[in-house]
């Protein structure tokens, strides 16, 4: 589920990095063409060109996830993770990078199967608090307090059926000040959408469209803010392009609540999924070339 409260009134645009430009392009990926070595970049958590043929590099794995050699984004493997209606909800891999950032971004290649329709729940970055991985998890409905979890996510969103497939991109988001949706008397994670006409209501005015059928790169960026002020920020881009920013957010009230778990994952058609009456039998998203870092890593640059 959605808030129905869209949060859209705290765009910030270049000036919420203060006096630091807003990162577009190639960032941390410029220095290593074809993504060779970035791993032991200083500045790197965590990264996976799945080149390895397993999954042993992640944390924990459930579902459908799996090494695929279907058309990779670079060298010879990706993963695959698909959903069929009345078998399974899709697939995920989590990694955990206790005690975790004030500041994370994660970069994913996607590609969406060429008929691809909606999904539920997409790439997430998740604080949980030291002492218990598991905090963030589960807690659907919930507004949280700053102390134990925060979260959010870059997903496509599907406006009832109203936005072209796969979705509209927007931030998925649980922090201390979401808005509770009023019918149900529950905290669903808050919209935060790129600026545009339309508000993400209309499939002639949605603002950012994934492609289907083909690489784009994914990256987004979670900032934890001071404890007692409202300085958190959020930051999303599309193929090296900056296409949302946000700023204004209390995601904590403790500063030992970091950011540390990304939480690739590709889920729907479970019982509280609105988008479950669209669904074809069966959707596919590939995942390639994932990188974790403090800084901005921007697009892939070929060799």
């Amino acid at each position: 589920m959605k808030s129905s409260v869209a949060i859209i009134g705290l765009l910030i645009a270049t000036l919420a990095w203060g006096a630091e430009k807003t990162p577009e392009g190639a960032g941390l990926a410029a220095k290593y063409p074809g993504d060779v070595g970035i791993g032991k970049d200083p500045a790197v958590i965590f990264a996976d060109d799945f080149e390895g043929g397993d999954l042993t590099r992640w944390d924990d794995k459930g579902g459908t996830i799996a090494i695929s050699e279907e058309r990779p984004h670079g060298g010879t493997k990706c993963v695959a993770a698909p959903m069929e209606k009345g078998k399974n909800e899709g697939g995920e891999a989590k990694k955990w990078f206790m005690p975790g950032a004030d500041r994370v971004y994660a970069r994913c290649y996607v590609r969406f199967s060429e008929d691809y329709q909606y999904c539920h729940h997409f790439l997430t970055l998740l604080a949980n608090e030291k002492r218990n991985r598991w905090a963030a998890f589960g807690k659907a409905g919930l507004r949280p307090d700053g102390t134990k979890w925060f979260c959010s996510g870059m997903e496509p969103w599907f406006a009832w059926g109203k936005n072209p497939s796969p979705g509209e991109l927007n931030f998925y988001s649980y922090f201390m000040d979401m808005e509770i949706d009023r019918k149900m008397n529950k905290y669903w994670g808050n919209g935060f959408f790129p600026p545009g006409p339309g508000k993400g209501k209309a499939a002639s005015e949605a603002r950012v469209i994934p492609k289907l059928g083909q690489w784009q790169c994914w990256e987004f960026m979670v900032e934890a803010n001071t404890p007692g002020k409202a300085d958190g920020r959020q930051a999303m881009w599309l193929d090296g392009k900056l296409v949302g920013e946000f700023g204004g957010i209390r995601w904590r009230a403790d500063g030992d609540l970091r950011i540390n778990c990304f939480w690739l994952q590709h889920f729907g058609y479970d019982e509280s999924d609105p988008t479950r009456g669209t669904h074809k039998e069966r959707q596919t998203v590939w995942f390639d070339d994932v990188v974790v870092a403090r800084a901005y890593v921007g697009v892939r640059v070929e060799k």
